[in-house]
């Protein structure tokens, strides 16, 4: 099964194996038909999934494709959600872990489940997703190595990476209006945009929440914030902070640790409202992608 690598660590070709696997597997189409055997508790398990609020003490994986891992070395309820959700062919199982693909986690699939609406404020992001990128260590530069390692996957999120940039540079298209530096840009298959914003929170009391504000009016489809790995508790502090601030919710929040060779995600970044919003913003992504049909 091509999800058995989180057990020895997920090198690049892993990923790619991954999401090749899920596209080949788990089609939208066959997950929708899944999706009618399935209760709404079970299809509660999967919209916490893809807000992290998977209420469990059983480690959660991640792969870059967005699809998870749930290790069931702990007997609960979710697991047994989960293994329902396998029995309608919507996931699988290799004997304790629970497999489910990044198309059952999509948000074209989750935001349509018939669930009540969750406000930002009505739960808590208690740990993160481990992302395993077995190759990573040895760059001093943490937003180089993920560019590489991206560049050699190269998958993000559900989509085909078409193009990495590092740290745009000033872009006259947008005059005056590009004050805050994207430090990787990923152009995806679909043609959408994922900035990521680094900020290291070692050498400054900044956490990056300005920037996200900006990467959104400049149109970015998704944003996420990248931070060095410090400590857990800080980390799920500033998670819930994004979570809750109106103008950034919607902004993904990620730590990288190269000493562990892992990316951590706190958070999932979700589409950006502030396209459908602003004409500025729809003005300034057109002249992005232009720009970066350039470089």
């Amino acid at each position: 099964m091509a999800f058995a690598c989180f057990r020895r660590g997920c090198d690049a070709a892993d990923h790619l194996r991954e999401f090749e696997y899920c596209r080949e597997r788990f089609s939208v189409d066959k997950i929708r038909k899944a999706l009618v055997e399935l209760t709404v508790e079970q299809m509660a398990v999967l919209q916490r999934a893809r807000l992290n609020w998977l209420n469990t003490k059983n480690p959660v994986y991640m792969f870059l494709s967005g699809s998870l891992v749930v290790d069931c070395i702990w007997e609960e309820t979710l697991c047994k959600h989960l293994e329902a959700i396998r029995a309608a062919g919507a996931a699988e199982r290799m004997g304790a872990a629970y497999y489910l693909p990044h198309t059952l986690l999509s948000e074209e699939v989750v935001e349509n489940l018939p669930l009540p609406e969750v406000t930002e404020e009505e739960y808590e992001i208690k740990k993160f997703y481990v992302v395993s990128l077995k190759g990573l260590a040895g760059e001093a530069d943490a937003v180089e190595a993920l560019a590489k390692f991206i560049e050699a996957a190269p998958v993000f999120l559900g989509r085909r990476v078409a193009k990495v940039i590092r740290r745009v540079p000033h872009m006259a298209q947008l005059v005056n209006k590009y004050t805050d530096r994207i430090d990787l840009l990923l152009k995806l298959g679909d043609g959408s945009l994922t900035g990521f914003g680094y900020v290291d929170v070692t050498k400054t009391y900044h956490l990056g929440f300005s920037m996200a504000k900006s990467f959104l009016l400049y149109g970015l489809d998704h944003v996420v914030v990248l931070h060095p790995y410090t400590d857990h508790s800080f980390h799920k502090e500033v998670a819930n902070r994004v979570k809750n601030r109106w103008d950034i919710s919607e902004v993904g929040y990620a730590v990288v640790n190269p000493m562990e060779e892992e990316l951590y995600f706190y958070k999932l970044p979700r589409a950006n409202r502030y396209l459908k919003m602003s004409i500025s913003a729809q003005k300034y992504s057109s002249a992005i992608r232009s720009y970066i049909e350039t470089l």
